[in-house]
């Protein structure tokens, strides 16, 4: 009797695996699970589908499958595909790497280097129905404006999925919060095969993993300036998408023309002597809990089990995460970093700057004192639209930000970055770093103000170790 499977999707996320007879070589439990309430019946997570495809056609079965029967753009839209872009040496170099590795991979490029035409090109050479998650309504619409200027696709070709619009067409965009909605994944399971995934090293979080195994696509490419991620949650993300495609540094970039030429400069601002005095103190109750409870913090995870994880069972712990708030915020914070920015806004009056602060009473303060307008989390959408309307066509000059810009938005010709507070995260200076790096005349400048003699040059510090640029 020939050995032959079936598969489908199950009511849930699984692929089901039916056999017509026992299967029971161990190589294939490797990513099968047997379904024990029905014989020769078995399951698996949907981003294994080549993987098992590859492996039931090896051991001689035949395989029937219902899974990715129409994968390919139908005419009228394979034909408007075509990219109307001439690509740079690295793009290309990129677009070769990720076929070369099967269509899987992660591409590692600066803000401003042009990935997302990559993505582009990646859909015309395969042609095949593609699904575009991001992280943030603003690349959302960035991308399916791209996809419009730089190919023949008219808008109503363009699907969306996100910003209350769930309309689904053969290459959609939609964001990561949409994405991983179960109902929505279904949406996408039967026929797409390509995903792309911008800021990818958000695919690792837990909520969005869904996405990346809850997809059959065979064909997977993450863009990003830097995957790392704090939980080391990159090891995932290369696991389900494909190895990293490391194609260029910044620096590299910048030297061909690019990118803008840059210079970092780190300011280092003491802090006034009472704030030194009460930096003490709160340091002080931090440090001794530790060396009572004989606690070492080397990591994120170590300050999460032995101080967040602890503080309703132990008083102290509480005391001691309320005492390293307090002195991170006021290092971060801190009135000689106010006086320092008041010198750099007089110093570069005619510049195109962008201020970021790790904490929004930072912004609120920079943004009364001078007059600044500025954007956070609790900035309506509608205010942050016009703001940042009136910043790139030069009707402002300055912004003041927290985290919610540091990806997602093409800032166009800002010369001047002031990172307020010094970050451990070499993610996140990258991408801080290239909101001023699209080409434009003259060096850009990005300065980074660090209070010295603390915990935040001591973060600095370690994350420079790691830091390619």
């Amino acid at each position: 009797m020939n050995k032959e499977i079936k598969i489908r999707f199950g009511l849930a996320f699984d692929l089901i695996i039916e056999s017509n007879e026992e299967i029971k070589d161990s190589v294939f439990f490797k990513f099968l699970k047997p379904n024990p309430k029905k014989n020769n019946e078995y399951r698996a997570l949907p981003h294994l589908y080549q993987k098992i495809i590859e492996l039931f056609e090896n051991k001689g079965y035949n395989v029937e499958s219902s899974v990715l029967n129409e994968p390919d753009l139908t005419e009228q839209y394979s034909n408007r595909t075509t990219v109307n872009l001439k690509l740079r040496e690295y793009q290309q170099e990129a677009i070769k790497q990720f076929f070369e590795s099967k269509g899987k991979g992660v591409v590692i490029l600066p803000t401003a280097a042009g990935k997302t035409v990559i993505g582009l090109k990646v859909i015309e050479e395969l042609k095949q129905k593609t699904v575009i998650v991001v992280p943030t309504k603003n690349l959302l619409y960035q991308w399916i404006e791209y996809l419009t200027r730089y190919t023949s696709l008219r808008r109503d070709m363009i699907g969306q999925l996100g910003d209350q619009v769930k309309d689904i067409k053969e290459i959609t965009v939609t964001t990561y919060d949409s994405a991983r909605i179960p109902a929505n994944i279904n949406k996408f399971r039967k026929d797409f095969n390509l995903l792309i995934f911008d800021e990818a090293h958000h695919g690792a979080a837990k909520e969005t993993l869904k996405v990346l195994e809850g997809l059959p696509a065979i064909y997977r490419l993450g863009l990003t300036a830097t995957p790392d991620r704090s939980d080391k949650g990159e090891e995932l993300l290369f696991e389900l998408i494909g190895k990293p495609i490391v194609v260029t540094k910044v620096s590299e970039l910048a030297e061909k023309g690019y990118v803008a030429k840059y210079k970092l400069k780190t300011l280092k601002v003491p802090l006034e002597e009472k704030e030194r005095q009460l930096y003490e103190e709160y340091m002080k109750t931090y440090r001794g809990y530790l060396r009572r409870r004989n606690i070492q913090i080397k990591t994120p995870q170590d300050y999460e089990k032995y101080l967040i994880f602890r503080v309703n069972q132990d008083i102290e712990a509480k005391e001691a995460l309320d005492a390293h708030r307090n002195a991170r915020t006021l290092v971060f914070s801190s009135k000689s970093k106010l006086k320092e920015i008041d010198k750099l806004l007089t110093e570069h009056e005619d510049d195109q700057m962008i201020i970021f602060s790790e904490f929004n009473e930072m912004v609120y303060e920079i943004s009364k004192n001078h007059l600044i307008p500025a954007i956070t989390h609790e900035t309506k959408t509608s205010e942050r639209e016009d703001i940042l309307q009136k910043f790139s066509e030069g009707l402002y000059t300055k912004i003041v930000t927290g985290k919610v810009l540091d990806e997602g938005w093409d800032c166009g010709s800002v010369n001047v970055g002031i990172i307020v507070s010094g970050t451990g995260q070499a993610r996140q200076f990258i991408q801080r770093l290239g909101r001023i790096l699209r080409p434009k005349e003259g060096d850009a400048i990005l300065y980074e103000l660090v209070t010295p003699e603390t915990l935040e040059a001591g973060t600095v510090k370690r994350r420079r170790k790691t830091e390619v640029i």
